[in-house]
């Protein structure tokens, strides 16, 4: 289905007029909404009461003593809500890195909640689910048309949701199946030729016992940014197409089967990514090497990386002892300044990198599953089957969840990020057929496959007393490889094997879970929850093979693994509580003050990928301090709040603070080096994590809307998010900034924002004359700075959204016009530091000597029609 809407621009823009023709010209017979017949219900009541899943049972938002910002299914589309970066925008104290080893694109996209920002890819801190089931990664949640709702519910949700949800928990309600038989129909076309199409039909198959509901989706948008390399091509292209079907069956009164499917596949092209250099490249040099040029090129000379340092960093040697001798180098400090020339890839495509994309070994996914050139695919499966059986007379209900994920992920890019064609490869002339010029193109790929089930046992007659206890189990596997692309390019003696796998990932975790509630008086309530978990964390041999030797000092058992082989497994226990005591002030307004404590064992617990090096690297991850096995990460969350209803329900509150100790923080250690020691000389990163940090967190959040008049709607969303970090190592950072030990203390985590909020208005046509169904709806998103790393000497500045939208609703149908990001902001939504990679790798040893920034999608501005049958 993708590959059909991979148009050209002319093409794209023709279907995103006849998809705009095609709704208006749709007969409006029906009543107008965001949902089917009878899935309003699903979010709110005739009252409006919003209500959420928070505690695995449907309550009122404000009654529920839990911090909890949600996203209905015609708030989704009123903010054009469309894909997770969208949904981060959105909400206050939530940002999103999605920049990951040179790369900008939706490969990597880590959630950081409250400040909790995670190591690295292996390490999720934020869970997330669809239907209360576990799905294996935040991209999953892109897939979801026409949600019922979203639940970003925050702190930790251990006891409830297990695993991952250390700092919080998204959960994303999918609408069931009305009592009639319905269809809805929307079509967008806008700028930069994007269009997204959707359509779902429901109803009953067997009047109330049999139901339906289908949906699909097809999503495209053209990158906001011209290729320096290629000015043919645009970066940041995405495009989506999903699937979903769903069938309820309820049999009797009392039991309840939903059955959920989804297919989706991203299709995206090379990403968009800006870079800010320490350092010059020319055509003929690369700050310090000559690199001769074939026939005196009349280019000799040029500067193709321009400098933008404005310091000059006092660093270390290596990072890790203060009595280092130290190093001089140029950085940036400060905000991040725009990139001083236009983002670049080489992305040539030819027979030479075919044929290199279609040789199966040493892959996880087979050729026909991943990229065909520069570029992102993914193929995502998710099922679920949720029961609720009532048990008569009893008060007791049983329930069943069943969750399987199957994600496939591939992806090339040019990981040098600059426009290579007057630099002469260091290789020669490689290949018949390869480009004599520099690039660095790696593919990467990965396989996510996990299982879930949990049932649960809960207890509510009415009374004071209401309780739970469940089982749990998730089990989860991660393949993952990296391709030199470059390396096959350039060597003709190169042969590809598997040592180039990665090692693969296992955790098995197994769960009790209880909760009681007992209303104490009509006013007070206490709730006891729990939670015993245990992860089982295996190491495992990758494609190098491994041969652990007596007395080896890891404590590992002496034995020859190949790839695949179980070496070393770890089982951690924990028991997890959270008590919550709520007080009603009055029928309209609680407070509540509660403690809970999370635990992250990550698959990143063991760091085992060195084991499989040369002496070169195994030396290199000694130096970085990794050893084969870190404790869990641990947390213990304090925190009060306030909700409730004022002024007869048009004012709603909710309003927190909170306190975290994290401790024994995974920090992630990173090097990349030339492989002396390898049969074929290549650049190697080094990589894992360490128990090397421990930060206090404070919080407050507020969440109002208001309703003072007929026609008029205000929100308002913010947050203070303030992490101190107490401890902090890692001589990656120390090497360049200079910043060692101490000197740490009292700075921000990286990739959050100290001060965010969400401010909209809508002004509906109930105002004084004007025609009943014409509103105008602005939201403004703002989110103060981000540390690039725990120094803190560099940053991406605040970053202020403006989306606006305005048109017409009628009973039948709804058509408006709107625009996204309507002042063209440019600030760049993350940023990581990297290594300047050169013919030769010249700069490469120097530590990080650039800052790759994720570029942010540019205004859209465009028409958008719904109809309701």
């Amino acid at each position: 289905m993708i590959d059909k809407i991979r148009l050209n621009r002319k093409a794209g823009y023709s279907i995103s007029l006849l998809a705009t023709v095609f709704a208006v010209t749709v007969s409006p017979t029906a009543a107008f909404g965001q949902a089917t017949a009878g899935a309003e219900a699903n979010a709110s009541d005739d009252a409006g009461v919003i209500v959420v899943t928070a505690r695995k049972r449907e309550e009122n938002i404000l009654k529920v003593p839990i911090t909890v910002s949600v996203f209905s299914g015609a708030d989704v589309a009123a903010r054009g809500i469309v894909r997770v970066a969208d949904l981060v925008a959105s909400s206050p104290g939530i940002n999103l890195n999605g920049v990951a080893s040179g790369r900008n694109d939706r490969s990597f996209q880590q959630i950081s909640l409250r400040g909790f920002t995670p190591s690295g890819t292996g390490s999720t801190l934020t869970a997330t689910f669809i239907d209360g089931v576990p799905v294996s990664s935040p991209t999953a949640l892109n897939s979801i048309t026409d949600p019922a709702r979203i639940e970003i519910l925050k702190g930790p949700q251990s006891a409830y949701f297990g695993r991952n949800a250390f700092a919080g928990a998204i959960n994303v309600v999918t609408k069931e199946p009305g009592d009639e038989l319905g269809a809805t129909v929307s079509a967008q076309g806008g700028t930069r030729h994007s269009y997204d199409l959707q359509g779902a039909i429901d109803g009953p198959i067997v009047k109330d016992i049999l139901g339906f509901r289908v949906t699909g989706r097809v999503f495209a948008e053209e990158g906001s940014y011209r290729n320096g390399a290629n000015p043919n091509q645009t970066l940041g292209d995405q495009r989506t197409g999903t699937a979903t079907a769903q069938l309820t069956f309820t049999p009797t009164s009392s039991l309840k089967i939903r059955a959920f499917g989804l297919y989706s596949k991203d299709d995206d092209g090379p990403s968009a990514d800006g870079q800010v250099s320490g350092y010059e490249i020319r055509a003929n040099t690369d700050g310090t090497v000559n690199i001769p040029l074939a026939g005196g090129n009349a280019a000799n000379g040029r500067v193709i990386v321009p400098s933008q340092s404005n310091c000059t960093l006092n660093g270390f040697t290596f990072g890790r002892d203060p009595t280092e001798a130290r190093v001089l180098r140029p950085f940036i400090c400060g905000k991040v300044p725009q990139p001083a020339s236009g983002p670049s890839a080489n992305t040539i495509e030819d027979p030479l990198l075919a044929s290199i994309l279609a040789n199966p070994t040493g892959r996880v996914l087979k050729p026909d599953q991943g990229v065909k050139g520069y570029g992102l695919v993914r193929d995502y499966v998710h099922l679920h089957l949720n029961l609720d059986y009532e048990i008569a007379d009893t008060g007791l209900t049983l329930s069943s969840l069943t969750g399987y994920n199957n994600e496939k992920l591939s992806t090339l890019d040019d990981l040098d990020n600059y426009d290579g064609t007057l630099l002469t490869s260091f290789a020669g002339s490689g290949r018949p057929g390869a480009r004599a010029f520099w690039s660095l193109p790696f593919l990467v790929e990965r396989r996510i496959k996990d299982f879930s089930q949990e049932g649960r046992l809960t207890y509510d007659k009415g009374g004071r007393l209401k309780a739970m206890l469940g089982v749990s189990y998730l089990n989860s596997e991660i393949k993952s490889d990296l391709v030199n692309v470059q390396s096959e390019e350039q060597n003709p003696a190169f042969v590809r094997t598997i040592s180039t796998l990665n090692s693969p990932q296992r955790a098995a975790t197994r769960s009790i879970f209880g909760s009681l509630s007992y209303d104490v008086t009509d006013a007070l309530t206490i709730n006891l929850e729990a939670r015993y978990q245990e992860d089982k964390i295996y190491a495992i041999a990758g494609g190098r093979g491994l041969v652990v030797l007596p007395g080896n000092s890891a404590g590992l058992t002496p034995g020859t693994f190949v790839f695949g082989d179980t070496f070393f497994t770890k089982t951690y226990k924990n028991f997890l509580p959270r008590v919550i005591v709520n007080y009603d002030v009055s029928p309209d307004v609680i407070v509540y003050a509660s403690y809970s404590e999370g635990v992250n064992a990550s698959v990143d617990a063991f760091n085992t990928n060195f084991l499989n090096g040369s002496s070169v690297v195994v030396a290199e991850a000694a130096r970085l301090g990794l050893q084969v096995v870190t404790k869990p990460e641990t947390l213990k969350n304090y925190e009060i709040g306030l909700k409730g209803a004022l002024l007869d329900g048009r004012v709603r509150v909710s309003i927190a603070a909170f306190l975290a100790d994290w401790k024994d923080q995974y920090n992630r250690r990173t090097s990349v080096i030339v492989d002396t020691a390898a049969t074929v000389p290549a650049l190697v990163q080094i990589t894992g994590v360490t128990n090397a940090g421990n930060t206090r967190i404070k919080g407050l959040e507020a969440d109002i809307w208001a309703n003072p008049t007929d026609g008029v709607t205000l929100t308002f969303a913010g947050a203070f998010i303030d992490t101190s970090i107490k401890t902090f190592t890692d001589p990656s950072i120390s090497q360049v900034t200079g910043v060692i030990g101490d000197g740490f203390k009292g700075n921000s985590l990286p990739f959050t924002s100290r001060f965010s909020m969400n401010i909209g208005a809508e002004l509906g046509g109930a105002i004084a004359g004007i025609d009943k169904g014409l509103f105008i709806r602005g939201d403004l998103g703002y989110k103060s700075r981000q540390y690039i790393d725990p120094s803190n000497l560099t940053w991406i500045s605040d970053r202020a959204v403006v989306n606006l939208r305005a048109g017409l609703r009628r009973d039948n149908f709804s058509v408006e016009v709107f625009a996204s990001n309507l002042f063209n902001n440019r600030t760049p939504t993350s940023a990581g530091q990297n290594t300047l990679l050169t013919p030769g790798f010249a700069i490469s040893g120097r530590g990080n000597s650039y800052i790759n920034t994720g570029l942010p999608p540019l205004r859209i501005v465009g028409i958008k029609t719904a109809f309701n049958f």
